[in-house]
């Protein structure tokens, strides 16, 4: 399958993903109000950002990995993801007021998430990929719709991800390859320490980019309001989706043929230069759209609190473009590149949200301004990563045999 429709194929999944989830956080605003909005975008910030603590990137071996250390690497992502779900769900449920057992399942079933699609970009199985990611959305509508109490509709979603994430699994690895010495204490440690430099770099970096990508929502939840984390949130999910459509879709699909490359000691500097191409022009496309009509579905077919958010989008623009345009390319960097430099980009967003999010309300507590912060520093961040992932890309060209 070819790079444009294999990522065609996966942004198509990812259209209909991201509209059951607009219809999702409607659903929980109809039913209860824009602040439960928040208040769910809050757990699911704690999960999403608990599922890469649990993996710490040890996933992301997936896809690179000979078939001889697949298994040993299933094992581990699966142990390792159980154990550390305990502590980090006692972490959180102590800060925020929550149930433990509902953030471990929530946490843990969210790391399989991700176990799952990483054995999916494998093989290239780019239709179940897309059938999971349908489903994790599904789940959430189900549970809203099925459920009366906000508490019943938390804890259905919590059941429902670790029963898909247990069949998903299930259907894309053979358990039968599994021995008792894949799970003993040695083995683990041997694949512990020989990935150590990548799990220990690469998953710091994808830690931070998680919580980086979900800190401003727990963060406007505890300066301001949960109604005000609404309106970021429906934001995020209505303004930000054409960066998780079409942003995930490419870095997916680039992840998957790159890493073969890899394999294969090869880097196809063309392709990269048509990437960059097609990414720049949907990051304009879709900025301009999101200015254009965003203002005016709010005001078409919502009420006072959607139209509310219409600031905040606003806000957003310096942010969203180079989130699609930039963003993506840094999977050159992941797979050929330097994990120091990968762990070092996500170091200096960590600094823009603390900055906009922790130092700019403690001394002038304003949320517009606060975003427009956020927005702007992140924008001049990613003119410099795209200026490092050219000069990488052009190394590569110039000396495509990999170490």
């Amino acid at each position: 399958m070819s790079l444009l429709k294999s990522a065609s194929t996966i942004a198509g999944s990812s259209v209909i993903s991201q509209l059951i989830g607009a219809f999702s956080i409607w659903l929980i605003s109809y039913k209860y109000d824009l602040a439960e909005v928040g208040l769910y975008a809050l757990n699911y910030s704690i999960a999403v950002i608990g599922a890469q603590v649990c993996t710490f990137a040890s996933q992301l071996l997936i896809p690179k990995q000979s078939e001889e250390e697949l298994t040993q690497n299933v094992v581990f992502c699966l142990l390792q993801s159980a154990i550390l779900a305990l502590p980090y769900a006692l972490l959180t449920a102590w800060l925020f007021h929550q149930n433990v057992l509902f953030l471990y399942l929530l946490s843990l079933s969210n790391a399989w998430v991700l176990i799952s699609e990483n054995l999916s970009l494998r093989t290239g199985n780019f239709r179940f990929l897309i059938f999971q990611r349908i489903s994790v959305s599904v789940v959430v509508v189900l549970s809203v719709v099925l459920t009366n109490q906000v508490q019943v509709f938390y804890w259905t979603w919590a059941s429902g991800m670790m029963l898909l994430t247990i069949s998903c699994i299930a259907r894309s690895f053979n358990f039968r390859t599994v021995t008792a010495q894949h799970l003993s204490l040695k083995s683990n440690l041997v694949f512990f320490r020989t990935h150590f430099h990548h799990i220990s770099r690469v998953g710091s970096a994808e830690v931070l980019a998680m919580a980086n990508n979900n800190l401003p929502i727990m963060l406007i939840n505890f300066w301001f309001s949960a109604l005000t984390a609404g309106y970021f949130s429906v934001v995020s999910r209505f303004c930000l989706s054409p960066v998780t459509i079409v942003g995930n879709a490419v870095r997916n699909t680039i992840f998957s043929k790159w890493s073969i490359d890899f394999r294969n000691n090869t880097f196809n500097y063309p392709e990269y230069q048509r990437v960059r191409f097609l990414l720049m022009v949907l990051g304009v496309i879709c900025t301009l759209g999101v200015f254009i009509f965003y203002p005016i579905v709010m005001h078409l077919g919502f009420g006072e609190d959607w139209i509310n958010s219409i600031d905040t989008s606003r806000y957003m623009l310096p942010y969203l473009f180079p989130a699609l345009a930039v963003s993506p390319l840094t999977v050159i960097e992941l797979i050929f590149g330097s994990h120091r430099y990968f762990l070092r980009i996500q170091l200096e967003q960590l600094a823009i949200v603390l900055i906009a999010f922790v130092v700019t309300p403690y001394f002038y507590n304003d949320y517009a301004t606060s975003v427009i912060i956020f927005s702007v520093l992140t924008f001049i961040r990613y003119a410099f990563i795209y200026l490092a992932m050219n000069k990488r890309a052009t190394l590569l060209k110039n000396n495509p045999v990999m170490p």
